[in-house]
């Protein structure tokens, strides 16, 4: 027996010399960091695009990550919890649902579609295939994903690829990316509908000043004399779908008898009964000035803007913008023709205009 064990331990000892201290050292270190190919790595470059951040808006989220095995892949499982660790419970994160969500896009490693789809997983299937260029950047966007409620800070989306098609089989490359709900910052301000209007014998530009005279004494009345005057309005507005000026306001008349107003757009004829108004400069007779301001958009009506003719049917609209026109001076003109049996007496009228804007 004491032989036996001596012949063992010289043997042992033989060998000792080729077992040094730091060879044995150099297996230990290979034994550690050898590390068998079917072991996971991790996904680089993982990233998460939201396209809105607001609580429980339907959005888009494009996942980026690069496959870092050259393993085949057959599916990418996406797990979307609170908590990013793989190996801990899944808490599907308040209101986000990615079941109706849809692969509208894929890049890198392409040729997924979705086989598996609940509240808060979705699995990427494909025929397995080989990694050709392991490091290359993929992404995946996902169309119709409901956030969650905003309830939790953040969540999370547990990512790992798989060799079948199926979900199943060995683990490839894993990690997890993190989204963020956000409260946004609201900034908010207006502008005030406005509309301006300002009406005398006389305006200023931008209505700064009137010269406050509202009454005028035409003189008296001729069968061979056309009598005239005029006054003046300004008018802007922002209204979207502008501004119109509409005239009210009874002919000329003295008790019951009554220059009768002009139906239909007509020249000025002395001798007849007439009133009328325009919004134009005329020369039969001398009087009034065509509309000024640089806004085209704000013109008399067509039956008042016509030179040398008048009109005027209470209740008609006199002028008018389409949309935004600020700051517009119309000069109205006013003529008063009389036949030689027109009884006599003392012939007034009052003429209201009526501006309103279309906002």
């Amino acid at each position: 027996m004491r032989h036996k064990l001596f012949r063992f331990h010289a043997a042992f000892f033989k060998w000792r010399a080729f077992f040094t201290e730091e060879l044995l050292a150099l297996i230990l270190v290979l034994f550690v960091f050898v590390v068998p190919v079917s072991a996971s790595t991790r996904f680089e470059d993982r990233s998460l695009y939201m396209n809105s951040a607001l609580a429980g808006e339907t959005t888009d989220y494009k996942i980026s990550l690069k496959f870092m095995s050259p393993d085949p892949v057959g599916s990418l499982d996406m797990l979307f919890c609170i908590d990013p660790i793989p190996y801990m419970p899944c808490e599907t994160p308040p209101g986000l649902d990615v079941s109706n969500a849809v692969l509208t896009e894929q890049t890198g490693e392409t040729g997924f579609a979705i086989t598996t789809q609940t509240e808060n997983h979705i699995l990427l299937s494909r025929s397995p295939s080989m990694i050709p260029t392991p490091g290359l950047s993929s992404s995946y966007t996902l169309s119709g994903v409901v956030n969650p409620s905003g309830t939790i800070p953040s969540f999370s989306i547990r990512l790992k690829s798989l060799s079948t098609s199926d979900g199943t089989g060995p683990q490839i490359d894993f990690g997890s990316v993190k989204g963020q709900i956000t409260t946004p910052i609201t900034i908010e301000t207006q502008v005030p509908p406005q509309l301006i209007f300002c009406l005398a014998e006389i305006v200023h530009d931008n209505c700064e000043g009137t010269n406050d005279t509202y009454y005028r004494d035409m003189g008296l009345l001729s069968p061979t004399t056309t009598l005239t005057a005029q006054s003046q309005m300004a008018v802007g507005t922002n209204a979207t779908a502008g501004f119109s000026i509409t005239a009210y306001g009874n002919p000329m008349a003295a008790g019951t008898n009554v220059i009768d107003s002009l139906e239909v757009p007509t020249e000025s004829i002395p001798g007849v009964n007439q009133f009328g108004i325009n919004l134009v400069e005329n020369q039969a007779p001398a009087v009034g000035k065509d509309p000024e301001g640089i806004w085209d958009n704000a013109l008399p009506t067509s039956d008042y803007g016509q030179p040398d003719k008048y009109k005027y049917v209470p209740g008609d609209l006199v002028a008018s913008s389409p949309n935004v026109s600020l700051m517009k001076k119309f000069t109205v003109s006013y003529i008063v023709n009389s036949s030689a049996d027109l009884r006599p007496g003392v012939y007034t009228t009052t003429v209201t205009f009526i501006a309103s804007g279309s906002f």
